[in-house]
């Protein structure tokens, strides 16, 4: 690993706590409020707090986001070395569970950094659709036309409820 790409895990890792951190606090003073209200312990409105706050799911979707905005930065940092005139496909899973913004983007077809910057913006490189989002831009050249992961038909079809 480079120093640039921990570096980039660092940052990634960090937004997604500053994310969390007013949900995080609210909770805390919740907690804590009810707690002196309830005349609890310390101790119980520690263990209120800890139960409180994150659950597995959560946790899970705090990692899962973190490392794929990891793999959408280095592909970014590979984006911004490649010529201009690079092509790139919006892949991964078409389904169901897919956001209507990643249908979208995966019904574009193969576009430019400029196109995507311009149609979508400069996030969508680094965060794809959101949290949990299973999808990144990836180099044409670097994965082909890949039917399970890319097929804009299939997105465009989803995308209007068919």
């Amino acid at each position: 690993m480079t120093e640039q790409q921990i570096q980039l895990l660092i940052e990634m890792d960090i937004e997604v706590w500053e994310a969390y951190l007013p949900y995080l606090s609210a909770q805390m003073k919740q907690q804590i409020v009810l707690g002196a209200f309830s005349g609890l312990t310390a101790a119980e409105i520690v263990a209120n707090i800890g139960s409180a706050t994150l659950t597995g799911n959560q946790v899970a979707t705090m990692v899962t986001t973190t490392l794929n905005n990891y793999s959408r930065s280095i592909n970014l940092m590979m984006m911004n070395e490649a010529p201009a005139n690079t092509l790139y496909q919006y892949v991964g899973p078409i389904d169901g569970r897919t956001r209507d913004i990643c249908l979208q983007m995966g019904g574009e077809g193969p576009l430019t950094q400029s196109q995507i910057e311009k149609a979508y913006g400069r996030d969508v490189l680094t965060y794809g659709g959101g949290y949990n989002c299973r999808h990144a831009w990836e180099s044409v050249s670097a994965v082909g036309v890949m039917k399970e992961l890319y097929n804009p038909t299939k997105a465009k079809a989803l995308l209007s409820g068919n």
